[in-house]
């Protein structure tokens, strides 16, 4: 299924996630999809494993935090928060040295919470990862200092016009599961 990209967020130069000058990151690109959908598109590297050959979960479980955490910023690009709690379900090794998708939708919020669901697939569409994660709602100024506000940017460069993926309903069937 093709889901259409309706505008490119942010990065940040040093983030372990989006850091796009700082070498140990994952220098993911992330996508704001119709359906209230945000996708992390990364390449892994030898840099990020754990056995040989195998994604690391400890960064297997920042890029679905991360991936989860922005889908709040579709509504509200100014609204950040915190990792209150993440849980993820590692069901496959993830292989190195290829270009990965991590797809994220919230499912709740309120004035102080909020509340998504992710996975991670290959290109070929093997879901490796899924996670589920509750943040807590805070004003930049209480995460960051006001210095760092200005490396927020908007990276140039061409934006895809779609992301392809087989699983997007994983996100719904995710969600029923935290409803029942």
């Amino acid at each position: 299924m093709e889901l259409k990209i309706l505008k490119k967020q942010n990065n940040t130069p040093d983030c372990l996630v989006c850091g796009l000058h700082n070498d140990a990151s994952l220098h993911t690109r992330f996508y704001e999809l119709e359906g209230n959908i945000v996708c992390g598109v990364f390449r892994n590297e030898n840099r990020h494993q754990s056995f040989p050959g195998r994604m690391h979960g400890g960064m297997i479980s920042a890029i679905l935090d991360e991936t989860i955490g922005r889908a709040v910023m579709i509504k509200d690009p100014d609204q950040w928060g915190v990792t209150g709690e993440l849980k993820v379900r590692f069901l496959r090794p993830t292989p190195l040295d290829q270009e990965l998708q991590c797809f994220g939708k919230l499912y709740a919020e309120n004035s102080r919470l909020f509340k998504g669901v992710g996975y991670l697939e290959t290109l070929d569409g093997t879901i490796v990862a899924t996670g589920e994660a509750t943040y807590f709602k805070l004003d930049l100024d209480k995460i960051t200092s006001e210095t760092e506000h200005d490396i927020w940017y908007q990276e140039k460069g061409e934006i895809p016009e779609s992301i392809s993926t087989n699983n997007i309903n994983e996100l719904d069937s995710l969600i029923q599961k935290l409803k029942k």
